[in-house]
């Protein structure tokens, strides 16, 4: 495949045009991943519908302030799909207002996840993408090997919650339950929309994770300059865009 449809495959869905509107919905989370922004998880702090609908009306009632040709309704966490009822009830609430508004950003509108996977196979996920498919971004996050994402993509635990720091060999990872519980579900054909994808804590997986999940054998870890290439844009160059086109084509051609 041509390098420039790579690129063209990967760039964000109305990118640049877009306008980006970012939903918090919980500060909870399955997980307690080492290298998390998010400190002093909770299951209190939750977004209330009453919250969310009086900030949608907000931007919906100011049409004239948003020019943007399209919008991207982004819900982060904490883990998103833990508040699944919550979210659905928002983006109905969406679609129903936009329609009923003869709003400019009907049927130009993407709802955006980014999700550790733990619950991606549920029923109400499932039934939420089924509904929605054709206006969804999945990021699901993997670090590269079962290896390397276990040692810092690992289980919360109710000692960790009190403030305990687990022992290495306590830390329990959550490869297995990502890939293998979500097996029959991760693949394009079911999600339906091109745009969705499997991305990682390095901007490059998103490359080649929408062809095919990789197997352990096929990678072991992201090369340090490679990761620093996406990491940090002010290190970018000529050269080293070559050596990911390079590491991209070999996934590629094979």
């Amino acid at each position: 495949m041509r390098m420039d449809l790579i690129k063209k495959e990967a760039e964000s869905w109305q990118s640049g045009i877009a306008k980006s509107i970012t939903f918090i919905v919980t500060k909870d989370c399955q997980l307690a991943c080492k290298y998390c922004y998010l400190v002093g998880k909770n299951e209190k702090e939750r977004m209330s519908w009453d919250v969310a609908k009086k900030a949608i009306d907000y931007i919906l009632n100011h049409e004239k302030e948003y020019q943007e040709e399209s919008v991207v309704w982004d819900f982060i966490g904490g883990e998103p799909f833990l508040e699944i009822d919550l979210i659905d009830h928002i983006c109905d609430y969406i679609k129903k207002e936009l329609f009923r508004r003869n709003h400019h950003w009907f049927n130009s509108y993407r709802f955006s996840f980014s999700t550790n996977g733990i619950n991606y196979d549920s029923d109400k996920v499932q039934h939420f993408i089924a509904k929605n498919k054709s206006h969804l971004s999945i990021g699901i996050t993997i670090d590269g090997t079962k290896r390397k994402h276990d040692l810092n993509r690992i289980w919360k635990t109710k000692e960790m919650e009190q403030g305990m720091k687990l022992k290495p060999e306590e830390e329990k990872g959550s490869y297995e339950d990502v890939l293998g519980r979500n097996a029959n579900c991760l693949n394009m054909q079911e999600m339906g929309a091109r745009h969705n994808k499997y991305t990682s804590a390095f901007g490059a997986t998103q490359y080649f994770y929408k062809k095919c999940l990789l197997q352990e054998e096929d990678i072991s870890c992201f090369p340090s300059e490679m990761a620093s290439v996406f990491l940090s844009p002010k290190k970018r160059s000529t050269g080293n865009e070559n050596m990911v086109h390079r590491f991209l084509h070999h996934f590629y051609d094979k």
